[in-house]
């Protein structure tokens, strides 16, 4: 099976990245080498491609408590406009299918980012437990994920004109070329760190 690749593909071609898989994706390991770029996110900033995560949505009437009927975290701990660590698993089992983060736009709108290798499992384990009025959408190739971790990270989505300071396991929703995209302030790196959500289409101009 083919490899799939980022809206940034490209770019990262130009770049001379070294590449690798990740859950069926071909997808930049590193460009320069893993100390200088470890330090970078330790003392500046550094700017990745993280666009293999899967993206879903699930939306209607009631998708708070139909999440929270599937995944393990409580939706009700937190606010709209705030995320959440979660475990997706398997109801035969009880085994961990997927971890993934939560973000809680409204009662009816729930945003998930599984990782990549399993987003298709968790797509069909939450379609086919959701109910009537219950829409699960798989936007994998929807949108990308660019994440800029490190203590200036402030500073360069601050140059772009996207919302910062917000707390970390939040997001704001903002707009990038009239198209809308998500400033998450979540990440694994230790460092004070975004992920920026956009659309593929404006993908490239908000790498650029």
């Amino acid at each position: 099976m083919a490899l799939k690749h980022s809206a940034l593909h490209d770019r990262h071609v130009a770049l001379g990245a070294k590449f690798s898989e990740f859950g069926g994706w071909e997808m930049p390991l590193e460009y320069s080498g893993v100390v200088k770029e470890h330090t970078a996110v330790r003392t500046s900033v550094g700017i990745f491609d993280v666009s293999h995560l899967g993206k879903l949505v699930v939306r209607g009437d009631g998708a708070v408590e139909f999440v929270n009927s599937c995944l393990t975290n409580d939706l009700g701990r937190i606010s709209k406009g705030q995320a959440q660590y979660t475990l997706c698993c398997d109801d035969a089992t009880g085994g961990v299918v997927d971890d993934l983060i939560q973000y809680l736009r409204s009662d009816d709108d729930v945003f998930l980012i599984p990782n990549a290798a399993n987003t298709a499992t968790v797509v069909e384990l939450l379609a086919a437990a959701a109910p009537d009025g219950i829409t699960v959408v798989n936007l994998h190739d929807r949108y990308g994920v660019i994440a800029v971790q490190g203590p200036r990270s402030d500073e360069v989505l601050r140059g772009l004109g996207f919302p910062v300071d917000h707390d970390y396991m939040s997001f704001v929703e903002t707009d990038w070329e009239g198209l809308p995209v998500i400033v998450c302030r979540t990440g694994y790196t230790g460092e004070r760190g975004y992920e920026i959500v956009p659309p593929w289409d404006v993908a490239g101009s908000v790498w650029d």
